[in-house]
């Protein structure tokens, strides 16, 4: 028996995300690379639904990674998921981009030209109503926005949104109950003005 890593299909690609997470952490690039390949689309369309624009996804995705690769000696393997690690750097360079761009995108232009994060077109009343829960998310406070994004849009567990945020699970669900309400009362509000 050999100490090799059990490694996937594709070359470079290692199927145990604990053996890929402590290699990378000692700079194995490779490694590395297939969390990259592994979580890319994740994050991708975590970013995408945050800040609604292709372009401004990838080159968010992109970020986030770098900051990883970065900052990967100061995640502790099995206080959280990787993953949770991931969206939680990605959440920050969210707060950074909306920051750094207070401006506002043309919704018109941007609801007919864009694709969806999956490639597959949506009706434009889908879209719409896309772009109204995620107008009304982007008013929440930014732990709600984190913890819907991670609850509802990744299907991460509370204990591992916890641990990611350095939160009981309890404090977790209050969150997501605090949060939930408040979109909702954000969303009845809009109706009523439209």
């Amino acid at each position: 028996m050999t100490d090799k890593p059990d490694w996937g299909p594709e070359w470079g690609a290692c199927t145990d995300e604990a053996s890929l997470v402590a290699r990378a952490i000692q700079g194995d690039e490779r490694s590395f690379t297939g969390l990259y390949d592994r979580y890319y689309d994740r994050i991708y369309r975590h970013l995408y639904y945050r800040v609604g624009r292709a372009e401004d996804a990838e080159d968010l995705t992109q970020q986030v990674f770098l900051q990883a690769w970065r900052a990967l000696g100061r995640y502790r393997q099995g206080t959280a998921p990787f993953i949770a690690w991931l969206f939680t750097i990605a959440h920050n360079t969210v707060i950074s981009f909306y920051r750094r761009n207070k401006g506002v995108f043309s919704l018109e232009t941007d609801l007919t030209e864009r694709p969806s994060p999956d490639g597959v077109e949506e009706p434009i009343e889908t879209r719409l109503e896309h772009e109204r829960a995620r107008r009304a998310m982007a008013r929440l406070k930014p732990e709600q926005q984190l913890v819907l994004s991670m609850r509802f849009l990744e299907n991460l567990d509370f204990r591992d949104i916890g641990s990611a945020l350095g939160k009981s699970e309890g404090n977790v669900r209050v969150i997501q109950h605090r949060a939930l309400h408040e979109l909702r009362r954000l969303m009845e509000s809009e109706d009523g003005r439209a």
